[in-house]
């Protein structure tokens, strides 16, 4: 039921028109105009509502505000309307119908207008939202951490986000009608890029590390990604670009790689050869001083040793675990773990204690580090004989495993580096078993708690449950 205002002159006339439409609508009789669904004016009072039907239909369009003019055979009053083809649009009158009005006539009008307007609705109602959501992309993308760009099907570009400007030093305005040919650095061959457009032109996704150029000429590596923009039909309308600068993470990787050599191969080698060395000068003197400088020169260097070992252990553990992306049963982790060292100390004792009544399912990336833990205190252990209680608790969307032994505890020091998660100069761990712990077990989100004293050390590991 829609509201119809009646402007007609002379309140006989309006109240019999009201009673009228009042079978399918709801009928206005005010002489003060209203923003209504539709109106009914006659030709002797359009004059005085044209002013405010106007305004109204160009405030509501696109909406349609339909006007029904009612003329009268044989009235003096006449109303000039412009050509429907040269009227400015919105049109004031959509129908013209004549007194005395056919009842049935004038509904199937009144109904086919308010089609029209309804449908209109519906039509502004869904650009509203498309203007929403295309407000929120906007709005997203210019926030983006990472730069993106638009282009046409020609590889103009025609927007860049903030991030892009920061990390090219192009401006929207220097980028926007160029190509992004200006971030081409000479690293990568011709064939490259024709490998990369052919393959968007064809409907799929790129992605590649690239060395690029910002506007200063400073190199820098980027790990790029380009999909093409489709429309409904799989059409490409363009294509985007969402590029994340990875030049720091290259060059850790790179001074990584070579501490690893030196710590592998160097060391080794050296410290193989100090050790093969002390045992011949052991043979050749007599002096038990000079026989215990050795055996510390040997001791110390098979510290060494033992370190580049773990280092290297450690490092292969952390590329094999975070590459899977596989998941463990929390407790049939914990007594794999167990069962696996108690055969090797056979002289521990292993208590493992569970609340939980449901099984917790977490990442297998967490195995590795709760193996290190619970070893460490059986390792670490002066006790006559080492002990170690492990209790798991299950929370709402986390568990915690508790880590108990009877050993000396974590040093201070030790405690200190790993909760702070920050190595300084005068304050650093001795090894790495408990940074591996809590590599592992940060990258799944977790979080470790280190509590000691003379009773021994307390090691409490909560992580995300799936």
């Amino acid at each position: 039921m829609a509201d119809v205002q009646l402007l007609l002159a002379g309140d006989g006339n309006r109240e019999a028109l009201a009673s009228v439409v009042a079978e399918h609508h709801t009928p206005i009789t005010d002489d003060e105009f209203r923003e209504v669904d539709l109106h009914i004016v006659d030709e002797s009072s359009f004059p005085k509502y044209r002013e405010s039907i106007e305004q109204y239909k160009h405030r509501a369009d696109p909406v349609f505000c339909p006007v029904i003019l009612v003329r009268r055979e044989g009235t003096p009053v006449r109303i000039d309307l412009p050509d429907i083809d040269a009227a400015e649009q919105p049109l004031v009158v959509d129908d013209i119908m004549t007194a005395p009005l056919d009842t049935q006539a004038l509904f199937r009008t009144i109904a086919n207008l308010l089609a029209r307007r309804s449908h209109t609705e519906d039509l502004v109602a869904d650009l509203r939202e498309q203007n929403s959501e295309l407000r929120r992309f906007r709005n997203a993308v210019e926030h983006a951490g990472h730069a993106i760009l638009i282009t046409n099907t020609y590889g103009v570009i025609e927007y860049v986000n903030p991030a892009f400007e920061e990390l090219t030093g192009f401006s929207a305005e220097e980028a926007i009608g160029r190509t992004p040919r200006i971030l081409k650095s000479g690293e990568q061959s011709e064939q490259f890029y024709e490998r990369l457009w052919d393959t968007i032109c064809r409907g799929e996704v790129w992605t590649s590390e690239i060395v690029n150029e910002r506007k200063s000429g400073e190199r820098f590596i980027i790990n790029q990604t380009i999909a093409p923009i489709q429309d409904a039909d799989g059409t490409i309308q363009g294509f985007v670009g969402m590029q994340d600068e990875i030049t720091g993470r290259r060059l850790r990787e790179q001074q990584l790689t070579v501490f690893h050599r030196i710590l592998r191969h160097n060391l080794r080698n050296n410290g193989t050869t100090i050790s093969g060395r002390a045992d011949i000068l052991a043979e050749l003197v007599d002096d038990d001083d000079a026989l215990d400088h050795l055996e510390t020169i040997k001791a110390n260097v098979q510290s060494l040793l033992d370190i580049s070992e773990k280092a290297h252990h450690v490092q292969e553990l952390l590329a094999d675990s975070l590459t899977d992306d596989v998941e463990r049963e929390l407790e049939d982790a914990l007594s794999d773990i167990t069962d696996g060292l108690a055969a090797a100390y056979p002289d521990a004792e292993f208590v493992v204690e569970s609340d939980s009544v449901s099984s917790s399912t977490i990442d297998a990336k967490v195995v590795p580090a709760l193996q290190e833990l619970i070893e460490n205190g059986i390792k670490h252990s002066d006790a006559s004989a080492p002990r170690v209680t492990v209790r798991t608790e299950r929370h709402d969307s986390t568990a915690t495993v508790t880590i108990v032994d009877n050993g000396p505890g974590v040093p201070d020091q030790e405690r200190r580096v790993i909760e702070a998660a920050e190595e300084k100069p005068l304050e650093h761990g001795s090894g790495l078993g408990l940074w591996f712990a809590y590599w592992l077990v940060s990258y799944v989100g977790g979080d470790i708690d280190i509590r000691a004293d003379t009773d021994g050390t307390s090691v409490s590991v909560t992580v995300p449950v799936r």
